[in-house]
Order: structure tokens, then sequence, then C-alpha cells
């Protein structure tokens, strides 16, 4: 009696994490279990820094302390869509990658970051160079590219 107990019990288990699993399925998330808050992007001589600030879903956490964090990275690339861009540093919840898309130009010193399409919404958006902060947000895109010193 206690053995059929402990089935049912244990299907009972089953089936209620299943059948949360496909209810957060069906919500319309990208992204999975990562969030963007915040991206700074500060403009340098030849490259730009990149700080992205996330949170990760708690259940996730402990996946990625005992598998590795090589999932998050491709997601943040993903969600961040920089083609020639290294991860400098990443935790669970924040990352600085360099990006190496930007071009001398004039060869005056001046130097162009290319327009931008992101794989995502970014809720807030800062962009430093040595003349001028902007402050953007709920963006997908930079849409022109922006000359810099």
């Amino acid at each position: 009696m206690r053995m059929i107990r402990n089935r049912w019990a244990f299907l009972l288990i089953f089936f209620l994490l299943f059948g949360a699993s496909h209810t957060l399925a069906a919500e319309p998330e990208t992204h999975g279990y990562i969030d963007i808050h915040n991206v700074t992007i500060f403009l340098k001589p030849g490259y730009a820094d990149v700080h992205v600030t996330y949170t990760l879903d708690d259940a996730f956490r402990f996946l990625i302390l005992m598998f590795g964090e090589n999932d998050v990275k491709n997601r943040l690339f993903s969600m961040l869509n920089f083609e020639n861009a290294t991860l400098v540093r990443m935790d669970y919840d924040s990352a600085d990658l360099k990006v190496y898309d930007t071009k001398p130009v004039y060869g005056d010193g001046l130097y162009w970051f290319p327009a931008h399409q992101f794989g995502t919404t970014i809720p807030n958006l800062t962009i430093i160079s040595n003349q001028s902060t902007q402050y953007l947000q709920n963006v997908s895109k930079i849409p022109s590219g922006i000359v810099y010193y």
C-alpha cells in the first residue's frame, strides 16, 4: 500500500512539474531564462567596451554552476548581436565584452561605430564617447553610426 502511495505521489509531482514547464514555455519569452536590463557602450579608439547587466532565473543559476556558462554566453552574444566581439568577463548578473566593429575614418584620429541591430529590445542603452553621452530606452537598433574621437 505504501508503495502505491509513493508511485502516485511521484506521478503527481511529475505531472505538476511537466505541466508547469509547458505553461511557462507557452509564454512569449524569446530568450528563456535571461533578461537584459542595461547595456553601456564605451567608445574607445579602435574598439568599444560593452557592459551589460542582466538577471538569470534562479532555477538556472544552479544549472550554470554545474554545467558551465557557455549557454549564457551564447544567448548574450545572440541578444547583443555583435559580430566581432570577445567576452572579457561574465558573472551571474553582468558581462563585459570588447567589440572590434569600429573603423578609423579620415585618418585624423576619428573612428566610426556603425549602425547596429540588436537581437532583442534593450530597455536602457547608454553610449559614451569622449564627446558625449547618449541615453536611449527600449531600442532594438542603433539606426545610424557614430563618429567619435
